[in-house]
């Protein structure tokens, strides 16, 4: 009996060594993994830099002059289209910058972004014939003659704090990260057109329409934001570097105010006679309005460490931001939509 006690004895002793053996293991482990855990989030950067550029196509209703005079020559054999002199540049280029800033320990996201844009173009076309000879002597050719030129710049302001949902704000492995914050736009356009026409060549006298036109618009709001970005490792080591898929949407709603400023002077003069008719027309308008702003983007970065490399596209559209009217108000909306590429660095 007593050798049965003793062996109970020392299987429940041998039991409770296993246990503490196994528990002490366990605790060393966890330690260990958290010391680790540590230590990787102390030493991730907090602070990023991040610089880049974006080539960005114009999606807006651009206001041109046709005065009836210029839609037709007709000794000419291709009349010359105002508005195809008239068109704006379909891209501009701009750059960007954004500073993020992520407290250690924390999972919570700060970040201030700018975006800026512009765009120059520029058109002159002529068309006439050939001058023609009479007794009377040489006299004027028929003519179109259209020159504009067009300047847009726009700028957009981001403050936003928000929560990293996973792994670090550029880090290991994937992540989702939900921001709320302010947003500011301003775009602003520029327009300055003339059209001179003689419809026919006539030793007796001929016409002379004239026409000159400038357009000044503008929109500066500001509003609450909120954005949405995401991204998942499709290729590479988190220890070493990560190939990432990126996405993103955002919404805002700013209030602000449109602006339009439009001047145009047309006239008439007739060879031997002088002035026939003239009319000036100035239309100065603006409004407070509430503009929707939708986005978004995708792309693929090169993660490291302390740096990342980013190509994407990415769309922003603000619902009836600018008055693309000409002597009455016309509600219009502005959109840019283009490739970007970026470079951050963590310090």
């Amino acid at each position: 009996m007593s050798e049965l006690i003793n062996t109970q004895s020392e299987t429940a002793n041998a039991r409770l060594r296993l246990m503490a053996t196994a528990s002490a293991l366990t605790l060393i482990a966890s330690v260990c993994a958290i010391e680790n855990a540590q230590a990787h989030d102390s030493d991730r950067p907090t602070v990023w830099i991040e610089l880049g550029g974006q080539l960005e196509r114009l999606e807006n209703a651009q206001p041109i002059f046709v005065p009836d005079f210029a839609l037709n020559t007709p000794e000419t054999n291709a009349p010359v289209s105002p508005s195809e002199a008239q068109r704006a540049p379909r891209y501009a280029n701009g750059a960007e910058g954004k500073l993020s800033f992520e407290p250690a320990g924390t999972n919570w996201l700060f970040a201030a972004g700018i975006r800026y844009g512009r765009s120059n173009g520029g058109k002159h076309i002529h068309q006439q014939t050939q001058n023609h000879s009479s007794t009377f002597g040489q006299y004027p050719y028929a003519f179109t003659d259209v020159r504009a030129k067009n300047r847009e710049s726009h700028t957009v302001l981001d403050f936003q704090a928000g929560k990293d949902w996973g792994l670090g704000m550029f880090g290991h492995g994937g992540r989702t990260s939900l921001s709320l914050g302010v947003r500011y736009a301003q775009f602003s356009s520029r327009t300055d057109v003339s059209i001179s026409n003689n419809p026919t060549s006539n030793p007796y006298g001929y016409h002379h329409f004239y026409q000159t036109g400038h357009i000044r618009r503008s929109f500066t709001g500001i509003g609450p934001s909120i954005a949405w970005d995401g991204s998942a490792a499709i290729l590479g080591s988190e220890d070493t570097s990560q190939v990432t898929l990126d996405w993103g949407a955002n919404f805002a709603l700013l209030f602000g105010r449109q602006k339009s400023d439009v001047h145009h002077n047309t006239h008439l003069t007739r060879h031997y006679v002088g002035l026939l008719y003239s009319n000036t027309t100035d239309s100065v308008r603006s409004k407070s309005v509430i503009v929707p702003d939708i986005g978004g983007f995708a792309g693929f970065s090169v993660r490291y460490d302390n740096a990342k490399v980013s190509l994407g596209y990415r769309a922003d559209f603000f619902v009836g931001a600018v008055d693309g009217g000409l002597d009455t108000r016309k509600n219009d909306a502005l959109s840019f939509h283009g490739p970007f590429a970026t470079i951050a660095m963590g310090l």
